[in-house]
């Protein structure tokens, strides 16, 4: 008996191949229908292939593919990874409408990683808008916002203006410096004191921190790998994030043992306050459970930390580049201020250029392009087009202020465009480094006076010079979740 080998093998062939076909068909049906437009993607792995060979291989940053996609295939557009579908949106109109659905308002997965960094309450908008209330009728209450506590960061910014004299005319990285003074700002709030610059566990802190916030990243792979994914990236991130937990735990159980009910001191005083008001609670998602105060803490110092002190780092960096820019805002402040005291924020009506200038160098750094990342509790929709439950809502705020139709010659650095015919300054909400809608940054009122009173008393203070014989000035980057400058050394020279 002759046995045909070959027929065999072809039907083998045959049977896989219908196999094949039968989970595409599969797979193509369970697609979801009416997402907005985007690239071709791959059965089951998606856009992967294209992410990688983009980001790994061209070295392009995200929010530059973002920006891409929505040049080729408009304001709103999507991909998939491995079923995880991502909606990119590069239209501020559309951003603010997005943000202000409270069901494109979650944070991120619910993986150990982000669990750790925000809690659970994140997962619902009813519990973060009761905490946002909370949080900012706390800082309101600290009168932040109002010209009594803008003695508490003029009293920070003579202590790094004493910092920066001893090293006057020397060359040096300014970085630490920066990020000492806005965390103080911030502990000061949070924690109820200061910590000189010298002190060996603030530094670590704060070098932790800064570290933790390069992982993290904006966009970055942590967010955009499944959630299974086992990366160096996300082992690190952990080990650092345990560092600073293990920090707040610390000040959380001295707060305890010390609270006073009748004389909160701080945030986390208030914050125990209104956990021993409130009735007890099994509800994960509230604000009021130990967890969830512990990840908003943590979430207080990365952001509040990180965005200030980076911003004002770049400012260091354009000042620096941009010599006749710097000398035209000393001009308009000794013309106003005068050389006997510092400026106020009660002067920045008078201070046009100068506030001008700050506005501009946010809009070109674009200090976090991708924002944060937003996740879709439900079904819904959005201009037209259908978003999924668990679908990813990037906004490109990069996209947004780089934008030509809002701001004509975009890459280029122009104060100007923020001061009308009349001499004022004016400012535009297209610009919105602090973010758009319900989940606008709490601390954006404290940031915004932490950044006009330390730029302008540093431009008050010192001419910022580029020292001799070092590397040409740039304005590339390292992308974390904020865009930071990458090291340089700075000259500053005391005015007379």
């Amino acid at each position: 008996m002759v046995v045909d080998y070959h027929d065999d093998l072809v039907n083998v062939k045959s049977f896989l191949v219908l196999v094949l076909v039968f989970l595409l068909v599969v797979w193509w049906m369970q697609q979801p229908r009416n997402l907005p437009p985007g690239p071709w993607r791959f059965p089951i792995i998606g856009f992967g292939p294209q992410l990688m060979w983009s980001m790994v291989y061209k070295k392009e940053e995200m929010h530059l593919l973002a920006t891409r996609l929505g040049q080729k295939y408009g304001k709103i557009c999507s991909f998939d990874i491995f079923g995880l579908v991502f909606v990119v949106i590069n239209d501020f109109g559309i951003i603010k409408e997005s943000n202000n659905n409270p069901l494109h308002t979650n944070k991120g997965h619910n993986n150990e990683l982000e669990h750790k960094m925000v809690g659970s309450m994140f997962h619902s908008y009813k519990h973060m808008a009761e905490y946002r209330k909370f949080a900012l009728h706390t800082f309101r209450g600290f009168g932040i916002g109002k010209r009594s506590f803008e003695a508490n960061i003029a009293a920070e910014s003579e202590i790094l203006l004493q910092e920066l004299d001893a090293l006057a005319g020397k060359p040096f990285d300014p970085h630490h410096f920066l990020v000492n003074c806005s965390t103080n700002v911030l502990f000061a709030v949070v924690f109820g004191k200061r910590h000189d610059y010298d002190d060996e566990n603030f530094r670590f802190l704060s070098e932790s921190n800064s570290r933790l916030v390069h992982l993290v990243g904006s966009g970055g792979w942590s967010v955009m790998l499944p959630k299974y994914y086992p990366n160096n990236d996300t082992k690190e991130m952990l080990h650092l994030m345990k560092d600073v937990l293990d920090f707040l735990d610390k000040r959380i159980e001295e707060h305890r043992e010390n609270f006073d009910v009748e004389n909160p001191k701080d945030f986390i005083d208030e914050y125990l306050k209104a956990m021993s008001a409130a009735p007890k609670s099994d509800d994960p998602c509230s604000y009021l459970q130990d967890e969830n105060m512990r990840a908003q803490l943590y979430l207080l110092f990365m952001a509040g930390t990180d965005t200030t002190s980076t911003t004002l780092d770049w400012c260091c960096l354009y000042m620096m580049a941009y010599p006749d820019i710097q000398k035209k805002i000393q001009e308009e402040l000794d013309s106003v201020i005068g050389r006997n005291r510092l400026p106020q924020v009660s002067d920045q009506e008078q201070l046009p250029y100068t506030r001008a200038t700050l506005l501009e160098i946010q809009r070109h750094v674009s200090l976090l392009p991708l924002s944060v990342f937003h996740t879709a509790s439900d079904e819904t929709s959005l201009h037209g087009y259908r978003i999924p439950k668990g679908a990813t809502i990037v906004s490109n705020l990069y996209a947004v202020m780089r934008d030509p139709n809002m701001f004509p010659e975009p890459d280029q650095f122009k104060p100007e465009r923020f001061i009308n015919d009349e001499g004022k300054y004016f400012e535009r909400e297209e610009v919105c480094p602090f973010g758009v809608g319900r989940r606008i940054c709490l601390g954006q009122t404290l940031a915004k006076m932490q950044l006009f009173v330390f730029f302008s008393h540093l431009l008050h203070r010192y001419s910022l010079v580029k020292p001799e014989d070092t590397p040409p000035i740039t304005f590339k980057g390292t992308y974390g979740t904020t865009f930071v400058p990458k090291p340089y050394t700075i000259k500053f020279d005391i005015r007379m």
